[in-house]
């Protein structure tokens, strides 16, 4: 089989980090960097899944943006290094209680953000303006927020996946 389309997924996968660290540098608020994070994170953890374990290979149309499905199909030894990386990075955070609801706002954030504008399609400027009025009013819990970003344990898993994935390639034949 041949390898260099993983390798080009890696390399894919850098840029696209690169490219969102150099539009936050520029746009500090912008949804923009984030997307680009989060199709960074899915070419990683692609990557990942088809090296660690090649039979995911077959798998991949299905895997499309569902993290926690690809996520589930890495060997449970690579899915607890990865967690524990993680948590070496940034300490605490939902990744042990929550990991499948985070990776359920990440797999809506990708397509969500997108287009953000078509959640409120049939909003007025003031039905709009009132809703987040209300969320902030009610202390702006995340629960009820339209997007949840969970950036704490995106930086935690793009940190041990740029390390797992790093491995993975240099074992991989040219």
């Amino acid at each position: 089989m041949s390898t260099h389309w993983l390798h080009l997924m890696y390399r894919e996968a850098l840029e696209r980090l690169d490219d969102a660290e150099a539009l936050r540098s520029i746009r500090p608020d912008s949804n923009s960097s984030y997307l680009l994070e989060l199709i960074g994170f899915e070419l990683l953890l692609k990557f990942t899944a088809y090296t660690s374990e090649p039979r995911n290979i077959e798998c991949k149309r299905s895997f499309r943006h569902n993290y926690k499905k690809i996520f589930d199909a890495l060997p449970q030894s690579t899915q607890s290094r990865l967690l524990t990386l993680a948590g070496d990075r940034i300490g605490p955070s939902g990744l042990s209680s929550g990991r499948d609801a985070i990776f359920a706002d990440w797999t809506a954030n990708f397509d969500g953000l997108r287009y953000p504008f078509e959640k409120y399609e049939g909003d007025t400027a003031e039905e709009y303006q009132a809703r987040g009025d209300e969320w902030l009013k009610k202390g702006a819990p995340l629960d009820a927020a339209t997007f949840r970003f969970h950036h704490l344990e995106l930086v935690g898993l793009l940190h041990a996946l740029r390390i797992e994935a790093h491995e993975q390639l240099r074992q991989l034949p040219e």
